[in-house]
This record gives structure tokens, C-alpha cells and sequence, in this order.
């Protein structure tokens, strides 16, 4: 839905949390799963979407852990802030 809206020249926001959060995570040695995750991730960042984790206080818990390239930490106040910025607001 982001590449698409992406494509139709609708700025996009894409916040990922809970189990989505770890989509983004950068591993040593990623299953072909989250290979699939991270090329799509890369293809809505070359569209031009802002792609953020937010909810990641069970991640710290684990060690430090690092992120794919261009992904931001936010917080619910970034995503709260960016909802009333924009027109549109989609959540699944």
C-alpha cells in the first residue's frame, strides 16, 4: 500500500511496531523472509517514504540490536505529531 501511494505522489510515513518493528532489525544472517522485508523496505525508502520503528523498549531488553539502513527509532509522540500533520492516516 506505501509503494503504491508512494507512486500516486502521496508523501508516506511508515511506522512499524510490535512484531513489524523487527522487520527492520539488521541481522548477520537474515532468512529468506527477512530478506523479502528488507528489499521492500528499500524500495518504499527510493520512493521517498520515511520508514520508522517505534516500541522498541522489548528490543533493548534482548543487547543492542541495530537497524537496517535509513529506518529511524521514534516514538508515539513522532507518530501522533505526523498523524495531525497529515490529510491521510492509514493503520493496519
Amino acid at each position: 500500500m506505501a509503494a503504491a501511494a508512494l507512486a500516486d505522489g502521496i508523501l508516506v510515513s511508515l511506522f512499524l511496531s510490535e512484531e513489524a518493528a523487527s522487520l527492520a532489525l539488521q541481522l548477520e544472517n537474515p532468512g529468506d523472509r527477512q530478506r523479502v522485508h528488507h528489499d521492500l523496505i528499500a524500495e518504499i525508502q527510493e520512493l521517498g517514504a520515511e520508514i520508522y520503528v517505534i516500541g522498541l523498549d522489548w528490543m533493548h531488553a534482548v543487547g543492542s540490536l541495530t537497524l537496517i539502513p535509513g529506518v529511524k527509532v521514534a516514538s508515539m509522540k513522532t507518530l501522533v505529531r505526523q498523524m495531525r500533520l497529515s490529510d491521510q492516516a492509514v493503520a493496519l
